[in-house]
């Protein structure tokens, strides 16, 4: 019911937007969703995709079962590039596409689209950067199907329809301190509070001071962490299909002279570009082999930086995974919904340590056409909740993940309804998998007298957290 009623509600809102922009976005806004997965993480969200080695699993609860307990850890909704990015692609669209003559575009397969007055590039200023995308700061306004603000909205009504029955009076929702995190929290608890008699109470954690392990970004207190780790195998990955992207467009336009780098560019205009008007023109320059190979080297370059093939990432997921454990051993009697939201990175730190997407194998820079398993814009895109479901039947109880909507079955450990685990079996599951992972604190070398555990979702009444916003995030 919730999510049927919220849909319609901004149907109507795009409804009564396209009259007074005289056009039906049904009709003017093509369908971009199956590039989605293309894009590096950086577009708007979508359902993990299951191919044809998967069992689709059924996500509703299974009918003997009664929910106990749901656990949620998502990234913030679709938002503008970064400052770096952000302002990269201003300077590269207007010294490189800005003046190009009429001569040069008319009949241009790539980019006629610069010649039609109703075309606006989506960053006439830096002003957005950084933030999320809404309704207001959409250069398409309401007609913006893939606002982050209405992804939020859409997730909360969402959450309540299912888990309605875990939320009491109040539900504290944590979010880490940043601006676009901060008002992707806040647009969640709006239909929370719509459809419920809930009152939200958003917390907020630092990610700017360093809090060690009580936070949502346990990475920005790891002194040992190297982004860079890797670097040698993702520098021997084969990125001549940039070189090629970039010399067909310049053949086919006079005056334009990319350059790889630029070429390599253009997928963020693509993804931001959705994010900020709802499609984006320059999505279709691309051809299968160049979306393909992009979505490899973000993949390759996740593992090393974010994933299981850093040797801190696993101590760094250790945190929430501790946490999570924990809230499943000893929760907190006050409620029984524990949401937060953070960064990408956060959450691929985190599925590291739990290990749904880890076979132990190292990348390698050559292209694998197999490797279905480590895919980071499948795992975090714009919006990406990954869930965690308690639910007891009969005698005994269940966990499970639901990863972007899809179940994601626990390695080894599926045989329960709903392709769930026994508790005492994942329990055992979650000691082996940390076994060998050296603890956060020494592994990060933690400064000393910082937290070496979470604590916020027990003790947030108490503490009120209220860290400052930036905007900028750490």
């Amino acid at each position: 019911m919730y999510p049927q009623v919220l849909t319609a509600a901004l149907a109507a809102s795009v409804a009564s937007a396209a009259s007074l922009f005289g056009s039906s976005p049904v009709e003017a806004t093509p369908d971009q969703s199956e590039l989605f997965p293309f894009l590096a993480g950086a577009a708007p969200y979508f359902k993990y995709p299951l191919g044809n080695d998967y069992y689709k699993i059924d996500t509703a609860i299974p009918d003997t079962c009664t929910l106990k307990q749901v656990q949620v850890f998502a990234r913030h909704g679709e938002r503008f590039p970064s400052a770096s990015s952000g302002n990269k692609l201003i300077k590269l669209y207007n010294t490189k596409f800005a003046n190009l003559t009429k001569d040069a575009l008319i009949d241009n397969e790539y980019f006629g689209f610069l010649l039609d007055p109703t075309y606006e590039f989506f960053l006439p200023d830096n002003s957005t950067l950084n933030l999320e995308t809404t309704t207001e700061n959409s250069i398409t306004g309401p007609l913006n199907i893939y606002s982050g603000e209405n992804t939020a909205l859409k997730f909360g009504a969402e959450f309540v329809e299912k888990y309605a029955e875990l939320i009491g009076d109040e539900l504290p929702i944590f979010a880490s301190s940043n601006t676009r995190v901060y008002d992707t929290a806040v647009n969640f608890g709006k239909s929370v509070e719509q459809y419920t008699n809930a009152t939200v109470n958003v917390q907020i954690l630092s990610e700017i001071e360093q809090e060690g392990a009580n936070c949502l970004t346990p990475a920005a207190s790891c002194q040992t962490w190297d982004d860079e780790e890797g670097y040698d195998i993702i520098e021997a990955f084969d990125t001549t299909y940039l070189d090629e992207l970039a010399e067909r467009l310049n053949n086919a336009t006079t005056g334009l002279n990319l350059t790889s780098s630029d070429a390599n560019l253009l997928f963020s205009w693509c993804a931001y570009e959705i994010n900020a008007a709802g499609y984006s023109p320059v999505c279709e320059v691309f051809n299968q082999k160049e979306l393909i190979l992009h979505a490899y080297y973000d993949d390759l370059t996740s593992f090393y930086s974010d994933g299981p093939g850093n040797s801190v990432i696993k101590p760094i997921g250790s945190v929430l995974f501790n946490a999570s454990t924990a809230l499943l051993k000893d929760p907190p009697t006050e409620y029984s919904a524990y949401i937060g939201f953070t960064h990408d990175t956060d959450l691929e730190n985190m599925m590291a340590a739990v290990g749904l997407f880890d076979t132990g194998a190292m990348m390698n820079s050559t292209f694998e056409y197999r490797n279905t398993i480590y895919k980071k814009s499948w795992m975090t895109p714009m919006g990406a909740r990954f869930v965690l479901e308690n639910y007891e039947c009969g005698n005994s109880s269940y966990v499970r993940y639901v990863i972007n909507d899809a179940v994601v079955p626990v390695p080894n450990c599926a045989s329960g309804p709903g392709f769930s685990c026994e508790i005492n079996d994942y329990y055992e599951y979650t000691e082996e998998r940390l076994a060998n992972v050296t603890d956060y604190v020494t592994a990060c070398n933690v400064t000393a007298g910082l937290p070496s555990y979470v604590s916020f979702y027990w003790d947030w009444e108490s503490k009120n957290y209220t860290a400052p916003l930036n905007v900028a995030s750490y």
